[in-house]
């Protein structure tokens, strides 16, 4: 005796629905490359500075490969400042530029 089971186009499973695809726009783009290229002009200038290379190499190889000078505690100290002020500047340039983009589109032909 055989079976026969009556299925209709209802009955058929449904695809899956998935989310929206993840997207990133031009302006989100821009932002993460300027925050990148800042973040790297930071680490490229704190390997020019004596005091930030030894405490490195003291990280990364347990010893110290300076003579255990005080020397470059110019350059430290701006390295510091940098880095404290740095996304200060930048989130403020950043709202300027997207302040100026919005009131030129504002001002455009009506």
């Amino acid at each position: 005796m055989t079976v026969t089971q009556n299925t209709s186009p209802a009955d058929a499973p449904l695809p899956k629905r998935r989310g929206p695809r993840f997207q990133i726009s031009l302006t989100l783009m821009m932002l993460l490359m300027i925050v990148f290229a800042v973040i790297s002009a930071g680490l490229f200038y704190a390997s020019n500075v004596p005091v930030i290379r030894d405490e490195i190499s003291v990280l990364l190889y347990g010893k110290s490969a300076g003579a255990g000078e005080d020397v470059g505690r110019v350059a430290h100290r701006i390295f510091i400042m940098f880095t404290f002020t740095s996304p200060l500047l930048l989130a403020c340039v950043l709202s300027l530029v997207l302040s100026a983009l919005r009131w030129l589109d504002n001002r455009g032909p009506k």
